[in-house]
């Protein structure tokens, strides 16, 4: 009998260790990866597409229920560093705004596309290698769809806000931000089984923006942590889900999404839709990645073990360290 109760205990430790909890990747190994401050979403997530070009949600950047197209204040978008602090990164300015023209639609169909469609930043300059921690590169977008995704399949989002089982979801859309970038690995499940109900919250939504007609489940696909851990949530508008070392779609929804973040699914649309083809075809030009990244190199990369004495900041820089146990007026005093 005790033999049973240690290998249940031992089998117990290890699926706890295998689970999809969302995790501190290694340094560098998101090179594609940015982020940049939201007039509409708070904080929101971008993939770079060139050294001089960002790819995220056109939520970020418009409003679908205004007449007006896009955002005409200036954006920054921090590259070169995952640690969100006010002096870490270099932040680019915007220089141009790219989404797609929806100014002959009416009012309802125009936010039901600007919700699900994404947009391009276009940046003032192109950053060297040399002034980043990380030096900038370019993640493949799949908009032609020639990675067919099948039920299963493992793919990861990375980003700075997941919620987790536990948490807490504020009035009035008030949310804590990590300050390291996360990234979890989830299942494409089926729609119908794990993305019902929140479909049934997207039509919804959808109609208080005024789209009277039906939710195109064609154009997304339902992605879940089986361990029902965590989930994308809010502060992730923007981020992409990289399947097989490509970006096949992205986190841009509407708000319905968050009253569902204790369900551990989400909806992702895909670049390859139907809907948002012409778009990316269009934009097409403006992708360059300079290298093809290998799927098990890129999930390698993201487990590579960290130094124990690495820290996310450089304390010369950023702050003094001290072991000692002396309380802070103590300190003070010395």
């Amino acid at each position: 009998m005790n033999k049973l109760k240690i290998l249940f205990l031992i089998g117990a430790c290890f699926l706890q260790c295998k689970c999809r909890e969302p995790f501190k990747p290694a340094h560098g190994s998101l090179p594609f990866l940015v982020y940049f401050p939201s007039r509409y979403r708070g904080l929101c997530v971008g993939t770079l597409v060139s050294r001089v070009a960002v790819l995220t949600a056109a939520v970020c950047v418009t409003n679908p229920s205004s007449h007006i197209n896009k955002d005409t204040r200036p954006i920054n978008v921090v590259v070169g560093a995952t640690y969100r602090h006010p002096r870490r990164g270099i932040r680019v300015q915007v220089m141009k705004i790219l989404v797609p023209n929806l100014e002959k639609i009416g009012a309802g169909n125009r936010a039901y596309l600007l919700s699900m469609s994404p947009a391009i930043l276009l940046l003032k300059r192109k950053v060297p290698d040399i002034l980043t921690e990380t030096p900038l590169r370019a993640i493949e977008i799949d908009y032609k769809g020639d990675e067919v995704l099948t039920l299963q399949e493992e793919c990861f989002m990375p980003g700075w806000h997941f919620f987790y089982k536990g948490d807490v979801i504020y009035p009035v859309n008030k949310f804590l931000l990590q300050r390291n970038v996360r990234v979890q690995f989830m299942n494409i499940v089926k729609k119908s089984l794990w993305c019902e109900a929140l479909t049934i919250k997207f039509q919804k939504a959808l109609s208080n923006l005024g789209f009277l007609g039906l939710f195109d489940k064609t154009a997304c696909v339902c992605v879940r942590d089986p361990d029902r851990i965590a989930q994308p949530c809010h502060g992730m508008y923007g981020a992409p889900l990289v399947c097989r070392g490509k970006a096949v779609g992205m986190l841009m929804a509407p708000d319905a999404q968050w009253s569902n973040c204790t369900g551990f699914s989400n909806l992702i649309h895909i670049f390859s839709s139907n809907a948002l083809k012409e778009f990316m075809t269009c934009v097409s030009n403006l992708f360059d990645p300079e290298e093809k990244l290998n799927w098990a190199a890129m999930k390698k990369k993201l487990y590579d073990d960290i130094r124990p004495d690495t820290y996310d900041y450089v304390p010369e820089i950023y702050d003094r360290i001290t072991s000692s146990s002396a309380s802070s007026s103590q300190l003070q005093e010395q």
